[in-house]
C-alpha cells in the first residue's frame, strides 16, 4: 500500500511501503517500524464483563517503546495519509478480531474523523464508506458488531456531510457512537438527529465536577439527554476509583479507562473484574440508599415539625388584598430548622407570588428576616414542583408536598421546597437547603 494525496487533501506525504508494512519514520523521525492496533476493553455495568473494545493506533518510538499514534491523525488530518493510516490500522484490527475466540460476539469501536468525509466525490459517500464495507466483508464481520465513533466537535464543523454519513452507515448496519460528548459543542438538535446507539461522555467534565458541584448537574443533564434519545451512556477515561462511583451516579451503563483495563495488543476478558465491579455496585447502592434515606428523613422531620409547631404560626396575614408573613423570631426555631430554612413566601393557585420573599439570613447579630418585595407577582407556575403539587391536590386531596432537589440559581445551594396549601388560593412555600446531605457520592474518595 502506498500513502498518497488526492483531491482536496493537502500536505502531501508519499511513503514507499512493502506489503502490509508502513514506515512510520517517514511520518515522524522519532518513530520506527510499522503501526499496529491496540484494544482497550469496554465494560458493561449490568453484566460486569467486557462487551467491546476500542481500536487504538500504536507504534514504537526510536527506543522501541510502544507509543500512541493519535497525534499523527491530527498532524496529517488534512492529508490522505491519515485516512490510509486509519485503513491500515483497521485492517489489522479486523483481521485479529475475526480470528479471536475471546472477542467473538463483542463489539469493536472504531474512530472516523468527520473531516475525512468532506473529501468525497459521491453523494452516497461510497468512495469513503466502501473501504470499511470491503474490510468487514473480507473478514466476515457483521456490521452490527462494529460501532463507528464520531467526534462531536468535528461533527459540528461538518454537519451536512456527517448527517449523510450517519444515514449511510446506519443503512449498512453499523452502530454510531458520539465521542467526546460534552467537550464544548453539544448541539442537542444535531445529536438528536444522529440518534446514536452510544454516547461517550468526556470525563474531562467529570473531573471538573470534583471541584465544582455545578458540573455534576451538567453531567446529570447530559446523562438525562442520552436516556431520552435512547442512547447507551458510556463514560470513558476512568482513571481513579472514585470516578467509577461518579459514572454510576449519573447512570452510565458502560465504562472504559485505565483503572479498569489498559489497551493491549490482544483481546482480554478481564474475568477478575466481575467480583470487583460487584463489590463497587454493592458499596454504591448502600451509599446511595443512605443518602436517599437521609433526604427522606429530613423531609419527614421538617413536615412533622411544621404540623405541630408552625402551621398556625405561618398562617398568612392578609391586608388590603395582599398577603404577608408574620415573621417569627428565628431564634425560637430548633437548630435543624434555623440552619436550613432559607426562604418563606406565598403563591396563589395560579402559581403567582402574592407576598414578598422573607429570607432568613445570618449575620454577626444572629439570625434575622430580610424582606425582598421585588419578587411580588412573579409567576412560578412553570416550575415542576408547583405543577406536581397542584396535580396531587386535585387528584388525592394532598395539601402538602416536597419538590425534588434542585439548585438555587443565585447561591448554587441544593434546595428542596415544601409547599403547603392553606386555602384554595393561598400556598405557603418554604425553601430548605439540603447541602449537608446532597454532596454527590463521587466527591468522597473511598
Amino acid at each position: 500500500m502506498t500513502l498518497h494525496t488526492a483531491g482536496k487533501f493537502q500536505n502531501p506525504v508519499v511513503l514507499d511501503t512493502m506489503g502490509d508494512f508502513i514506515d512510520l519514520a517517514r511520518l515522524d523521525p522519532n518513530l520506527q517500524g510499522s503501526p499496529f492496533p491496540y484494544f482497550q476493553p469496554i465494560i458493561s455495568i449490568e453484566d460486569k464483563k467486557v462487551v467491546g473494545y476500542e481500536v487504538l493506533a500504536r507504534g514504537r518510538d526510536a527506543l522501541g517503546n510502544i507509543t500512541s499514534l493519535g497525534y499523527l491523525f491530527d498532524k496529517f488530518a488534512d492529508s490522505r495519509v491519515a485516512f490510509e493510516l486509519d485503513i491500515h490500522i483497521r485492517e489489522l484490527a479486523f483481521q485479529q478480531y475475526s480470528t479471536s475466540s475471546v472477542a467473538q460476539g463483542k463489539r469493536l469501536f472504531i474512530n472516523i474523523l468527520p473531516r475525512w468525509l468532506n473529501y468525497t466525490y459521491r453523494d452516497d459517500l461510497s468512495d469513503v464508506i466502501d473501504p470499511l464495507l470491503t474490510q468487514v466483508e473480507k473478514f466476515g464481520i457483521s456490521p452490527g458488531h462494529i460501532v463507528v465513533e464520531i467526534t462531536e466537535g468535528e461533527y459540528m464543523q461538518h454537519p451536512d456531510v456527517m448527517t449523510r454519513a450517519v444515514h449511510e452507515l446506519k443503512n449498512h448496519g453499523f452502530d454510531i457512537a458520539v465521542d467526546d460528548f460534552g467537550a464544548g459543542y453539544s448541539n442537542m438538535s444535531r445529536i438528536g438527529q444522529m440518534r446514536p446507539k452510544f454516547i461517550k461522555l468526556d470525563l474531562h467534565l467529570i473531573r471538573k465536577g470534583f471541584s465544582d458541584l455545578v458540573y455534576k448537574e451538567i453531567l446529570n443533564s447530559l446523562a438525562f439527554l442520552s436516556e431520552k434519545i435512547g442512547a447507551i451512556l458510556l463514560v470513558e477515561g476512568i482513571e481513579h476509583e472514585e470516578e467509577i462511583y461518579g459514572a454510576l451516579d449519573i447512570g452510565a451503563r458502560y465504562l472504559q479507562g485505565y483503572f479498569l483495563g489498559f489497551p493491549e495488543s490482544t483481546f482480554s476478558n478481564l474475568d477478575e473484574l466481575h467480583q470487583i465491579l460487584h463489590d463497587y455496585m454493592r458499596d454504591f447502592t448502600e451509599r446511595k440508599l443512605t443518602h436517599m434515606q437521609s433526604l427522606m428523613y429530613f423531609k419527614s422531620i421538617t413536615s412533622e415539625y411544621f404540623d405541630v409547631h408552625l402551621r398556625e404560626l405561618f398562617l398568612p396575614d392578609i391586608k388590603g388584598g395582599e398577603t404577608y408573613f408574620r415573621p417569627i423570631e428565628p431564634h425560637s426555631f430548633p437548630a435543624f430548622l434555623r440552619d436550613h430554612l432559607r426562604l418563606v413566601y406565598f403563591l396563589n393557585a395560579q402559581g403567582v407570588q402574592i407576598s414578598p420573599n422573607y429570607k432568613l439570613v445570618r449575620d454577626d447579630d444572629g439570625f434575622r428576616w430580610q424582606i425582598e418585595s421585588n419578587y411580588m407577582q412573579k409567576d412560578w407556575s412553570w416550575r415542576p414542583y408547583f405543577l406536581e403539587f397542584m396535580a396531587r391536590r386535585e387528584s388525592d386531596g394532598n395539601m402538602r408536598n416536597y419538590s425534588e432537589v434542585y439548585r438555587d440559581i443565585k447561591s448554587s445551594e441544593p434546595i428542596v421546597t415544601l409547599v403547603h396549601s392553606y386555602a384554595d388560593n393561598c400556598l405557603l412555600r418554604l425553601d430548605f437547603s439540603v447541602a449537608h446531605i446532597h454532596n454527590p457520592l463521587w466527591h468522597r474518595k473511598i
